[in-house]
């Protein structure tokens, strides 16, 4: 307590000047000290005539873990002793956790709405009024003159529909087809004259663009294969926007995109192997 006093409470001095037999760490002087307090505070003051911010203090000081505080300090240390790469890598790791989070609670709320929508009301009768012959008797008149009820209805519907002898009005002719009328079969090159594209798989439901082909392929799921992605198509001339792209330029995007693609791949897989053969080389050099 006395080194605590002359240290004005910087542990960092405390620990630099206190002696002792065992070798003993901040945490542990910082264990000890707390208890102390937390000792002489509720010998001065008992616990049930404590105010709240005593209270509050006892709790904190006897509350203290040593071993946590040990842990705390060495994670900090780490975070400072990170690379740029990690923090970066660490970065895009979190983002992807936001956005999967943020994915998790909007699907979950989908959820409870669809719960909500398929949930049944509840009857507002029971079955145990139905439990004398006066109440069966009544229920069964009840259901008698619904399908009463029911059958007069189909029969008036039937009523009302046309018999196959009986005479109907002369329906009027139908149109003569003009004798200009367009076609509706266009040929090869006019298909390709007016943009006409005939789809051959299931298309997705809702407006899609031609553009949305070009630009969708451009970002992935991180940022840092997003900007590899860019650099490659920036250095084989691919503009960033293509002002009203026809079926072809898709087409052909597409392709670079696969090629993109399958170098980004292979490109991942040769850093892999250099590293792994740097880590050989290091162990037979050893």
């Amino acid at each position: 307590m006395e080194t605590y006093r002359e240290c004005s409470g910087k542990w960092p001095v405390i620990i630099d000047r206190y002696e002792s037999e065992r070798p003993r760490s901040m945490e542990d002087l910082k264990a000890r000290f707390y208890f102390i307090s937390s000792r002489i505070l509720s010998h001065q003051t008992p616990i049930s005539s404590m105010t709240g911010p005593e209270y509050d203090l006892y709790e904190t000081l006897k509350s203290f873990d040593p071993q946590k505080e040990g842990s705390r300090k060495k994670l900090a240390e780490g975070h400072l002793s990170r690379s740029r790469s990690e923090v970066d890598e660490e970065t895009v790791l979190l983002g992807e956790l936001q956005r999967i989070m943020l994915h998790q609670s909007t699907l979950d709320a989908e959820r409870e709405d669809l719960r909500r929508r398929l949930h049944h009301p509840q009857a507002d009768s029971s079955g145990y009024q139905y439990s004398t012959s006066q109440a069966l008797t009544t229920l069964w008149q009840q259901l008698l003159q619904a399908d009463k009820a029911r059958r007069v209805q189909r029969l008036r519907s039937t009523d009302t529909q046309p018999r196959p002898n009986q005479p109907q009005a002369s329906a009027p002719p139908p149109p003569a087809p003009a004798e200009n009328e367009t076609s509706t079969d266009l040929s090869k090159a006019d298909l390709t004259r007016f943009g006409v594209l005939q789809a051959n798989e299931k298309l997705p439901s809702g407006i899609s663009f031609a553009s949305d082909r070009l630009s969708k392929p451009r970002v992935a799921k991180s940022q840092i294969q997003t900007e590899k992605i860019s650099t490659l198509l920036q250095h084989i001339g691919v503009p960033e926007l293509i002002p009203l792209p026809t079926v072809p330029v898709i087409e052909q995007f597409e392709t670079i995109m696969s090629k993109v693609h399958t170098l980004l791949d292979m490109r991942k897989l040769a850093e892999k192997e250099e590293q792994e053969l740097r880590v050989r080389q290091a162990e037979t050099g050893q």
